[in-house]
């Protein structure tokens, strides 16, 4: 019972972590990490040093924390509006200048007064993800109806054609906006009457409570929870007593948010205890020395926390235990407090407790609430690293929706250096970047066989393209791309998805051999360089099929690659042997690993003259130290051939065609039927 609630959890857990939204809220908080860490440092250090009190010309430092998180709204907008724009694939320039003008104009955040502009942070403030959700998915809209369309054929730039075409998409979007906000925030105004805590009577239980909640659910939906809380509600439940000797403030930031909102402490180190949690760890590293002085927002946006069903239960339950536990220590005077003073919110833990109490005691108290927050937040971070997607993995769930993107604002630069080359290729272009922007890059799995044990033994990684429709095209746009110089946007791609793959296959316990191609233009102008990066941790795992053009191009410049590759333990082939330049010499001179047989070596029918050639040359390969690979194996003649040559690996339609990696885990290491 438990098992099957939980798997059911778990699927809800990954669709709502890979939903475009969630996606796109997380990126646009983690871009604003720096501004998070820059301002709250400088507020603090002020705060410390006081630099303008002690006659140095700063005044302006004294209102810098207000003046910058009384921004912080707008630029909430303007981050998560770029990413969201992004990953809809509409225009990310365009997207955002629209949300931010339909939310300057209707929300108050920014009005006149006395003919100045003056901003009012406490309007607007859920509008920051509300505005960007409407305006952005309204354009897509839009930009997808052709009776909205200016230009319609290709003899203009990609980025001209599609700007001109934003006109009438932008008008209606903003023309809608202006017409609907009104309704909207009567509503909003209604419902938040509804709810309206102001003439109630509460408990300090129950304002505490009410606090724990509510700044803690508005961070979970990526909303500055402290701040948005204080403006949602009034002042009797934003500042009130405890206890007759202590505030909220100081109640909160000694006993409750141990390091920052949502115990940060206590998530730093059991992110630490993890045995696996590579990324885990190293956000827990990253955030440590800010957590010191309780800044949390690293942990929260790149963990992340966010709108992570699987942190959401600790994130409430340990703040709550921290409040409960402190909080009948206080009532029952186990608690002595002997200032009345404030202390700063950026005093460190344990520091905070010696100064408000002058007791070990409580000092141990804060020590074993830490101990109970890491008890507490330890099983769901296991439960997260198994089944959440983070890290790169994340981050390739967005790059494969961007290629078209990335090839589009490319293909500018392009058109302005070979307008007339364009202007005669240009229409085969458009079609590749409206079916890479319509579609899904993704990676699928050739599987490599043992002739004689019949076993699955590795893989090529082949690209492929999830068109609208949910079928499955192989890549027919690479020689277009390759003759505008963009097949590096592909490389890249193939990379960074194969990384994520291998680490996938690895927790399954499994580490196959995968070979993938890199162009020869990119592998030469650098492109190697990416692939050591990606690669060197998989120790002769990976390997590089590279076409002989390569060398016949830049023989001594591909050598010396190879011999990097090599050094670093990825190994290297040659594809396609057999077609184009290819030539006995060359076997003699080359430093790769494997030779992959091209299909066209088979021989036709009983052609008894090209299989012994076949034989020949495989055992010329084996003599000179070189592993071999059979390609395009799709008859039991073709099997036969490639046994009779003692070659010793072989792939083709006649064991598996190529297949999505979640069938590769199955298959890997089990032998074929026939």
């Amino acid at each position: 019972m438990f098992r099957s609630s939980f798997n059911r959890f778990n699927q809800a857990a990954v669709k709502v972590s890979s939903n475009t939204l969630v996606l796109s809220l997380r990126e646009g908080y983690i871009a604003l990490i720096p501004f998070f860490i820059v301002a709250s440092l400088i507020t603090l250090i002020n705060q410390w040093l006081d630099i303008a009190a002690k006659g140095f010309d700063h005044d302006y430092l004294n209102q810098f924390n207000q003046l910058v998180w009384g921004l912080f709204p707008l630029f909430t907008l303007i981050s998560f509006s770029y990413h969201l724009a992004k990953n809809i694939k509409i225009h990310t320039i365009a997207a955002p200048i629209l949300v931010t003008s339909c939310f300057v104009a209707t929300t108050g955040y920014i009005f006149v007064d006395e003919q100045s502009l003056r901003i009012d942070h406490r309007v607007g403030v859920l509008y920051t993800l509300f505005m960007p959700i409407f305006c952005c998915y309204l354009l897509a809209y839009f930009e997808l109806t052709r009776a909205f369309k200016i230009v319609e054929v290709s003899t203009i730039s990609l980025f001209l054609k599609k700007h001109v075409n934003l006109i009438f998409p932008y008008m209606l979007v903003t023309t809608i906006t202006l017409l609907l906000y009104p309704f909207i925030d009567l509503a909003v105004d209604y419902f938040l009457s509804y709810l309206a805590l102001d003439q109630l009577e509460f408990s300090a239980e129950n304002k505490v409570t009410l606090q724990l909640l509510g700044a803690h659910l508005l961070w979970f939906l990526g909303v500055h929870g402290d701040n948005t809380y204080h403006i949602l509600v009034s002042s009797d439940l934003s500042g009130f007593m405890v206890t007759p000797e202590l505030i909220n403030y100081h109640f909160f930031s000694t006993f409750v948010i141990l390091g920052g909102t949502g115990c940060v402490w206590g998530l730093i180190i059991a992110c630490l205890l993890l045995k696996k949690g590579n990324h885990e760890k190293r956000i827990a590293k990253l955030s440590a020395p800010l957590a010191v002085f309780n800044i949390s927002e690293v942990m929260l946006y790149a963990l992340p926390i966010v709108f992570n069903p699987y942190i959401l239960i600790p994130f409430l339950i340990s703040p709550a235990f921290n409040a409960i536990v402190s909080y009948q220590f206080l009532i029952n005077g186990f608690i002595p407090i002997v200032t009345q003073e404030s202390i700063p919110w950026f005093t460190p833990v344990f520091v905070n407790a010696w100064i408000l109490t002058e007791s070990f005691w409580v000092v141990l108290l804060q020590f074993f609430l830490i101990a109970a927050n890491v008890a507490i937040y330890y099983p769901f971070l296991v439960a997260h690293q198994k089944n959440n997607m983070s890290g790169k993995a994340l981050d390739m769930l967005v790059k494969r929706y961007s290629a078209g993107r990335m090839i589009e604002d490319q293909a500018e630069s392009s058109f302005a250096t070979h307008h007339a080359k364009l202007q005669i290729s240009g229409h085969s272009l458009t079609e590749v970047t409206d079916a890479l922007n319509n579609g899904a890059l993704t990676l699928y799995y050739q599987p490599k066989i043992n002739p004689l044990s019949k076993e699955v033994v590795g893989f090529e990684a082949l690209l492929r393209l999830v068109n609208p429709d949910n079928s499955v095209s192989g890549p027919w746009f690479l020689e277009t791309l390759g003759e505008h110089n963009l097949l590096h946007v592909i490389d890249n791609f193939v990379i960074d998805q194969l990384e994520v793959d291998l680490d996938t296959f690895a927790q399954h316990g499994q580490y196959p051999k995968v070979s993938f191609n890199i162009s020869p233009d990119n592998l030469l102008s650098g492109g190697y360089k990416r692939v050591v990066k990606a690669f060197s941790r998989f120790a002769d795992q990976v390997e590089v099929e590279l076409l002989e053009s390569s060398y016949i191009e830049d023989f001594s410049k591909t050598m010396s690659i190879v011999n990097t590759l090599k050094s670093n333990k990825i190994r290297c082939a040659m594809d396609d042997f057999g077609t184009g330049y290819s030539c006995l010499s060359v076997l003699s001179k080359l430093n790769i690993d494997t030779i992959k047989f091209d299909k066209s070596l088979l021989p036709d029918q009983d052609n008894e003259k090209a299989a012994l050639l076949y034989k020949n040359l495989a055992d010329l390969c084996a003599q000179l130290g070189f592993n071999t690979v059979a390609e395009g194996v799709e008859t039991e003649e073709d099997e036969r051939v490639v046994k009779a040559a003692n070659i010793g690996c072989v792939q083709g339609f006649l064991y598996y065609k190529a297949m999505p990696i979640e069938q590769s885990i199955d298959i890997y290491g089990t032998k074929i039927e026939h």
